[in-house]
């Protein structure tokens, strides 16, 4: 029983890991490419690569959200089997994966077709992630028990960061 809970727990962190971790929109996406200035064939060639991950996206979350209510159906059965939810879970985890490359093809696909000094742009905009700072920021800040010195400690990061 013990097992089956940590197994449990262990899919309940999967799942809300991956929901927290992506982005609610394009916007982020839209903003980097405002800031390359393409040219009009590069912004019809972009365009393209965003619908078609689009559209691979819309169906990679399908196959997720159908092997995660296949997890649920393993569990509710009177005596799940843990091979079987081992089996859903390794099977979950490969989608995610496979969800996390597309995203990543895109990104070369992108890369690929820009100038070098776009690629400055596009390399730097995407690792820096100001909108994934900008919501860990906050997640702190959201948490009335967040103790003085854990703040203060935020603050001296923050201003060391932006010394570098």
């Amino acid at each position: 029983m013990k097992k089956l809970t940590g197994i449990i727990i262990i899919a309940l962190l999967t799942f809300g890991i991956q929901a927290y971790s992506q982005p609610a929109d394009g916007r982020d996406y839209d903003r980097i490419i405002k800031r390359l200035k393409l040219t009009d064939e590069q912004k019809k060639d972009v365009n393209k690569i965003k619908v078609d991950m689009k559209k691979q996206l819309i169906d990679q979350k399908a196959k997720l959200q159908k092997a995660r209510l296949e997890l649920q159906e393993i569990f509710k059965v009177d005596s799940p089997d843990k091979s079987s939810i081992e089996k859903k879970l390794n099977e979950i985890a490969d989608l995610e994966v496979q969800a996390r490359m597309i995203k990543v093809d895109s990104w070369f696909a992108v890369n690929k077709l820009s100038t070098p000094e776009q690629q400055k742009i596009w390399k730097k905009a995407l690792t820096d992630r100001p909108a994934m700072k900008h919501k860990m920021m906050n997640r702190d800040e959201n948490r009335p028990m967040m103790k003085k010195e854990g703040k203060e400690r935020m603050q001296k990061r923050e201003e060391m960061k932006k010394q570098d």
